[in-house]
């Protein structure tokens, strides 16, 4: 679901990456010192220019090669990449206000308004490596493994371990710049995807020119705005079994109540559509979002770590997500509220019925 749709493409690495943006054995430093120092330090760069190169694994296989340019003046970003295995290029343009995704090998350009996103957009670097350990604190055990030299610059090399073996994010390594708190290189492992990424230029006081923060589109390219691509109309039980193909399985409306439902198409001829059923409480608050689609490939029960309705499930504690197939469907519920674990879903789950019997 979630995972196949980032893979997908490299409109989805783009995003991602202009959104954020020898051991010593008598080391003293912690790594709690070392984020509290992140936290405290005054030292904030608002402009560099970098380089940088990507590479994903598929196990021993190399399934991409990106390199990257990256523009980084206040709240002004661009992005440029090339994908060196299937010569993909791509180009994004971001002023606070509207980010612009510019796909050159499809013609296509996606923007999307961040101008009511705070500050998610511009981050600093030091405020990027404070998201990062945000995100992962309650999921990895941390550890410093030495101070290393890259780019002449002295960094952190700090190995974050996952706590849970299908942890979504897996474990990852870091090697975080001293001075500047950006990451210089990292290698993260989950399942059976590798990423490698690291800077292979950095320049702290670079000098842009009036056209650097510009971006060249051609007048017959068409721009998609990205709530649009993504939205789509409500539909009814009947239709979402119409769009599937079949009937499927849904969570009883006692307690609980289904506040939406839409289908969205997976542009993939295997799977055809998914059905995104949206349930709350009976006061209208969001509870959690159930994703039902054909199982496939790409949504195989690979490190089963519970067990839902008598079939073997997998639970991503840092979502609060699980997964499992039943009868050739996926489906995949993700909490949406502020309670942690999935042990009322899963009582809830024992109950569910056809939605042929909810019509």
């Amino acid at each position: 679901m979630l995972k196949r749709r980032w893979k997908e493409s490299l409109i989805g690495l783009i995003i991602f990456t202009i959104v954020l943006g020898g051991c010593s054995q008598d080391m003293q430093v912690s790594a709690e010192e070392i984020i509290h120092n992140a936290i405290e330090s005054e030292k904030e760069i608002t402009d560099f220019y970098g380089e940088a190169e990507m590479k994903m694994f598929e196990g021993e296989e190399l399934a991409e090669q990106m390199i990257m340019k990256e523009y980084h003046s206040g709240s002004d970003r661009k992005i440029v990449m090339e994908g060196k295995l299937q010569g993909e290029e791509a180009e994004a343009l971001n002023d606070g206000e509207m980010m612009q995704v510019y796909d050159k090998t499809n013609e296509t350009v996606m923007e999307v308004d961040t101008s009511e996103m705070g500050d998610i957009y511009a981050l600093s670097p030091k405020e990027n490596f404070q998201a990062m350990i945000d995100t992962m604190e309650d999921s990895h055990t941390y550890e410093v493994v030495g101070e290393e030299e890259l780019l002449d610059r002295d960094t952190f090399h700090i190995k974050m371990e996952a706590k849970e073996a299908n942890s979504l994010l897996g474990d990852t390594e870091v090697w975080v710049d001293k001075e500047t708190w950006i990451v210089i290189k990292s290698i993260s492992e989950a399942a059976e995807i590798r990423t490698e990424s690291e800077y292979t230029k950095l320049d702290f006081s670079p000098e842009f020119d009036e056209n650097t923060f510009t971006m060249e589109i051609p007048d017959d390219v068409e721009i998609n705005n990205i709530e649009d691509m993504f939205s789509s109309d409500s539909v009814t039980l009947e239709e979402a079994e119409e769009a599937l193909g079949q009937e499927f399985l849904i969570f009883p409306e006692e307690d609980i109540q289904i506040m939406d439902i839409q289908v969205h198409d997976l542009d993939n001829e295997q799977s055809g559509e998914e059905i995104q059923l949206s349930y709350g409480t009976k006061e209208g608050v969001s509870l959690f979002e159930l994703f039902i689609s054909i199982a496939d490939e790409d949504t195989t029960i690979e490190d089963p770590n519970m067990e839902i309705r008598g079939t073997p499930a997998e639970y991503e504690e840092m979502f609060s997500s699980m997964k499992w197939d039943e009868d050739g469907l996926n489906y995949f519920v993700m909490r949406m509220d502020n309670e942690e674990g999935v042990d009322d879903i899963v009582e809830w789950a024992e109950d569910m019925v056809l939605s042929s019997e909810e019509d």
